[in-house]
């Protein structure tokens, strides 16, 4: 059964889907929540790279789908915010269904997920893209689990068709079977965004590029959310490597100038007040 608590922050979620401008800093750890709070997130969402790679897996289907629950549960006692997560392709091992992790996804309190059209490194036909996400839309009705299914559909990032038409009828037949969003990454260019979004029944959502539209102006084509990816937790890597390579070369600490200092993460970990 679920509880008023999660009830409520799966409306709210559904919420900031129909009112648009849905800024999502993608998180990794409970620490990456914190930073995303104090950056003013209103909803949180983690990137299935930077939680592998926290967790000592490459990222593309390689981590067990328990340890990424595990970890979503974590995440959710940590924010008042909802929380949503990406489970690549379900993350199903032999014997298992979409009963399992819907499960999964209930007892981690889980609001919603991104579920991705591909297996073993190749899209899935429309038909079968289309099933996936019926099965989990059917596993979760027979829990009364309204979990906010965001379709990733990864033709573009695998050099598909970019026609507007081909795109708007996969995301209908996404929408069809159970999908509540439509997340295409690799969806920037505005006039092909305002084509899809307008040509679908659902709120539309893009990721994030390094010199892509400001988010304004993907907003103003009628995408409802707006993703980063990997791209924090790459941030964050990055930095690390850098400053580790002057302090092994030079002895020397060089603290940005946004150093976050002891004190100040300390305090941000310490004022968490985890969930029962």
């Amino acid at each position: 059964m679920l509880s008023t608590k999660l009830i409520n922050k799966i409306t709210t979620f559904r919420q900031l889907h129909s009112q648009g401008g849905l800024l999502l800093n993608n998180v990794w750890d409970v620490m990456s929540v914190r930073l995303a709070e104090k950056a003013g997130a209103t909803a949180i969402a983690t990137t299935s790279a930077g939680v592998a790679w926290s967790m000592g897996y490459a990222d593309g289907h390689t981590i067990p789908r328990k340890c990424v629950l595990q970890h979503a549960a974590a995440i959710v006692a940590s924010t008042e915010l909802p929380v949503s997560i990406d489970v690549e392709n379900g993350l199903l091992s032999a014997g298992e269904s979409m009963n399992d992790l819907a499960q999964d996804l209930l007892a981690a309190g889980v609001v919603g997920v991104n579920l991705e059209d591909t297996q073993d490194g190749s899209m899935l036909d429309l038909v079968s893209g289309a099933q996936r996400i019926q099965q989990l839309r059917d596993a979760c009705k027979a829990l009364d689990y309204p979990l906010f299914i965001n379709a990733r559909m990864d033709v573009l990032l695998r050099g598909g068709n970019k026609d507007a038409d081909s795109l708007i009828n996969r995301a209908q037949a996404y929408i069809a079977a159970g999908a509540d969003g439509i997340f295409i990454p690799g969806l920037i260019d505005l006039a092909l965004c305002q084509q899809v979004a307008l040509g679908i029944d659902a709120p539309l959502n893009v990721m994030a590029l390094s010199g892509a539209p400001s988010a304004n102006e993907i907003f103003s084509t009628g995408v409802k959310r707006y993703s980063a990816g990997s791209f924090m937790a790459e941030s964050a890597y990055s930095h690390v490597l850098a400053q580790m390579h002057i302090f092994q070369q030079t002895g020397y600490l060089q603290p940005a100038v946004s150093h976050l200092s002891y004190g100040e993460m300390n305090q941000m970990i310490g004022s968490l007040e985890i969930a029962d």
